[in-house]
């Protein structure tokens, strides 16, 4: 994983996921978040996707990954702290910077 902001400036654009995995900067295709549960997240991408999910700029609320109705795209069950989400849960533990892509 790349952590840090590799060369990125505030609002530098990208054409699409498959861009932002090319150079490093989000590498998962699909996943919202790039990140393990052992060396914490580096990014996440807020798409748009995702019905709980509130982003005001300033404020993030991110549902993560798991526990979502299929049918209804709501969250229905809590988050489990593994795979990504346990990713975020060790950044922010130990106060580490993730990049947020929109």
């Amino acid at each position: 994983m790349e952590f840090g902001d590799l060369g990125l400036k505030l609002h530098d654009l990208f054409e699409n996921r498959t861009e932002l995995s090319n150079k490093g900067i989000h590498r998962p295709i699909q996943a919202g978040i790039w990140g393990n549960r052992t060396e914490g997240a580096c990014s996440i991408v807020l798409s748009g996707g995702y019905i709980d999910d509130i982003d005001q700029l300033d404020y993030i609320l991110y549902t993560g990954q798991g526990g979502r109705d299929p049918k209804t795209k709501r969250q229905v069950k809590d988050q489990e702290y593994i795979r990504g989400n346990k990713g975020l849960q060790i950044s922010h533990e130990f106060n580490l910077p993730v990049r947020v892509i929109r």
